[in-house]
């Protein structure tokens, strides 16, 4: 490997195990860097990774930028040597010159021993979205936790904002419309018309890990929507509307047969009451909430 001159700040990514994967895919060597304690307080939380590929290459944060770069200078020369260690950084480190604004300290480990088999189970339970647990040989785990889906069905222009916001956050997102216009503006992993909603075809795309959310203008759409989403595990349900038209909806889902208790899961209208009024403003205030459930 030629020596790497310019080691700049990683790329950020909270998920870094496909680039890892990808690296070695190339032939390269790489090291797993994890976040394993904090003393004070930090930008991020315990379990945060950074993945380096012997050429310089980075993803991910641990401590939001003041350190990355000593991080993967580090991480290269742990790839060189071939061996796993734990280091100290900002308080209580033996690295003088590298102090963390914060005041605090936090421990590293870097792994470069991890197996391809070990990499390929995390992403395979990821891809089957499953909970996954990386065990580092000093003791320390960190649990995988299935990736966040947004479900947005709907028509009109905040579907397509939500669904590119979502994107930009990490979620995994699907759409669901009967307009082929918005299907089209819609950046989405899985996108479908509303035809393939019907039944079952929702069914595959909700488990305990996603978030649904109604945006049709004509609520006509949403009872047979709705009511597959009230019996799922959905970690958050929201219905666009005013606060009339949720309790029409209230009305139409009673007469379902659901109870005041499973309604009760449906945030009407959808997202936080911070007084948007533009579609991408709306959109905003949708994802905030999601990711309000899901951090709660």
């Amino acid at each position: 490997m030629s020596e790497v001159i310019d080691i700049t700040v990683p790329a950020y990514g909270d998920y870094v195990l496909d680039d890892l994967w990808r690296w070695r895919r190339e032939g390269l060597k790489t090291a797993l860097l994890t976040l394993v304690a904090i003393d004070g307080s930090s930008p991020r939380p315990v379990g945060s990774q950074i993945a380096v590929a012997e050429d310089g290459r980075a993803v991910g944060a641990i401590t939001g930028g003041c350190a990355e770069q000593a991080l993967v200078r580090d991480a290269l020369s742990a790839i060189a040597r071939g061996c796993n260690h734990v280091e100290r950084y900002g308080e209580g480190s033996r690295f003088r010159d590298i102090v963390l604004p914060c005041g605090s300290g936090i421990s590293v480990a870097f792994d470069v021993t991890l197996s391809d088999e070990a990499v390929a189970g995390l992403r395979t339970a990821r891809q089957q979205r499953r909970e996954a647990v990386y065990v580092w040989d000093g003791g320390f785990e960190r649990l995988y936790r299935p990736q966040p889906r947004v479900l947005v069905m709907g028509q009109g222009p905040i579907v397509p904002f939500l669904a590119q916001m979502a994107c930009l956050s990490e979620f995994a997102t699907a759409v669901v419309s009967p307009d082929d216009t918005t299907r089209e503006r819609s950046r989405a992993d899985v996108i479908r018309p509303l035809s393939a909603a019907s039944g079952g075809g929702l069914t595959g795309l909700i488990d305990a890990a996603t978030a649904v959310i109604s945006l049709f203008h004509d609520h006509d759409y949403e009872p047979e929507i709705l009511a597959t989403a009230l019996h799922s595990q959905a970690f958050y349900l929201g219905a666009l509307g005013s606060r009339r038209a949720h309790a029409r909806r209230i009305e139409k889902l009673k007469a379902l047969g659901f109870d005041a208790a499973q309604i009760n899961r449906i945030r009407g209208p959808v997202g936080l009451d911070i007084r948007a009024k533009t579609p991408p403003e709306i959109a905003v205030s949708i994802l905030a909430d999601v990711i309000r459930a899901w951090r709660a």
